[in-house]
């Protein structure tokens, strides 16, 4: 993007669903969950941006807790929904954000989860 470039600014449907997502996130109790919720609630944002996104487009939106980008776009989706409109506005900083509250959420359920496991094969090594 070039200075003084217009941008589009879609800030408005991230803050319609910003209270909710975060309560999914939390009531969220396994990791596996997580990859679920994000694309629920970001696909709620593409919907708003773009009205006639089909719904098994939500295949191509995946959260990818370990990576520097945390989430990725399919081609298919980026494909539909352009690269002007990635490209000139915040939408994919929006789901950038959106990623990395669910891969922290992620990575501390998952954390949490092996050390549940750690103490349980503890607890099955114990003499009766």
């Amino acid at each position: 993007m070039r200075k003084g470039e217009k941008i589009l600014s879609f800030v408005k449907y991230e803050k319609e669903i910003e209270s909710d997502y975060r309560r999914a996130l939390e009531d969220t109790k396994r990791p596996d969950e997580i990859h679920k919720v994000f694309r629920e609630y970001a696909f709620k944002i593409l919907k708003n941006v773009k009205k006639d996104i089909k719904e098994d487009m939500i295949d191509y939106l995946k959260l990818t807790p370990n990576s520097e980008e945390h989430f990725s776009v399919g081609d298919e989706l980026t494909k539909l929904l352009g690269k002007d409109l990635l490209g000139k506005s915040d939408l994919l900083a929006i789901l950038g954000r959106m990623a990395i509250s669910a891969a922290h959420r992620y990575i501390k359920l998952k954390r949490d989860d092996e050390r549940t496991d750690l103490f349980r094969l503890g607890e099955g090594s114990k003499a009766h």
